[in-house]
């Protein structure tokens, strides 16, 4: 099982490299908000954090000409590593819940998926952009 598991991650990790990265080398502050296409990743060297926004699983959201009882949600897939022994996969939505994830001392949260809809037309896969927004977790005594 652990062979398995290093392999999942080192073909995860191959697949990170290239154009389909974003890198973040300088100074970090906190909340930090990133933009991904499908299948681009986000890393941040200096915490070993790598995010990546896999694909839109669903996408039920109300079109902005029409009358809906319900808003609808937006369903996206992320892959997250921190932890050279295991990756987190999960699904973020627009709505229902959950909408973040905590690893390692972080947030992840979806903040919001873009394009919204519209009457009439569909979204090619190709242009759905995730917001992420990366953070501390706080804790409050």
């Amino acid at each position: 099982m652990r062979c398995m598991t290093a392999a999942l991650i080192a073909l995860f990790m191959t697949g990170c490299e290239g154009p389909n990265e974003v890198i973040n080398p300088g100074t970090v502050t906190f909340p930090l908000r990133v933009s991904l296409h499908e299948g681009q990743s986000f890393r941040l060297p200096q915490l070993g954090l790598i995010a990546r926004f896999d694909s839109v699983t669903s996408d039920s959201r109300c079109p902005t000409e029409a009358r809906c009882v319900w808003a609808g949600d937006g369903a996206t897939r992320l892959s997250i590593l921190q932890d050279p022994e295991q990756a987190v996969t999960c699904t973020l939505h627009t709505t229902l819940m959950p909408h973040l994830i905590a690893v390692d001392g972080l947030t992840v949260q979806l903040k919001e998926l873009d394009p919204y809809p519209r009457l009439g037309s569909t979204i090619d896969h190709a242009t759905y952009v995730a917001v992420l927004e990366i953070d501390r977790i706080w804790i409050h005594y």
